[in-house]
């Protein structure tokens, strides 16, 4: 018991910190009482914005609850839940009213999501997400660049 109360308080006061292309993370986990659960928190920021929290909680090792939420500018535009209490495999998607930009997420064939998406009203996009088993996560941003590339080639050409 004493050995799972410091690895818990060490996970709980020491963040984690990961670098690739601007993208940052910030992760810590607390346990949550009387469910005996863990939760994780993880903050994503890009160029010093927050654009991605994600919070999960687990127990022996099996996914309860995960809550992805989305923000450009400070503003929260989209939220993507998977929830295992509510019974089998509900998952929810709402964007927020009255973004100023618009909030989507692209399913494939078998309604997995495969990416989120934050775009303009001119449809330039201003953030981008991969999806990989529900988990969302940042795009590197010179893709996010080279699809504005093209959009604006696209817009122009006619």
């Amino acid at each position: 018991m004493f050995m799972k109360t410091i690895i818990i308080w060490i996970l709980a006061c020491l963040p984690v910190l990961a670098d690739t292309n601007d993208i940052r993370v910030v992760t810590w986990s607390y346990k949550v009482l009387p469910e005996d659960s863990l939760a994780t928190i993880e903050v994503f920021t890009r160029g010093g914005q927050t654009n991605l929290i994600r919070q999960t909680h687990t127990k022996d090792g099996v996914v309860l609850l995960r809550n992805q939420s989305f923000f450009h500018d400070g503003a929260e535009v989209g939220i993507y839940t998977y929830n295992t209490r509510m019974g089998p495999d509900v998952t929810s998607v709402g964007s927020a009213p009255g973004a100023s930009c618009f909030f989507n997420i692209a399913f494939d064939s078998s309604g997995r999501p495969r990416a989120a998406h934050i775009t303009a009203t001119n449809l330039m996009m201003l953030d981008w997400f991969d999806c990989t088993n529900g988990v969302f996560y940042p795009t590197d941003t010179s893709l996010i660049r080279q699809a504005n590339d093209r959009m604006s080639k696209l817009m122009h050409s006619h």
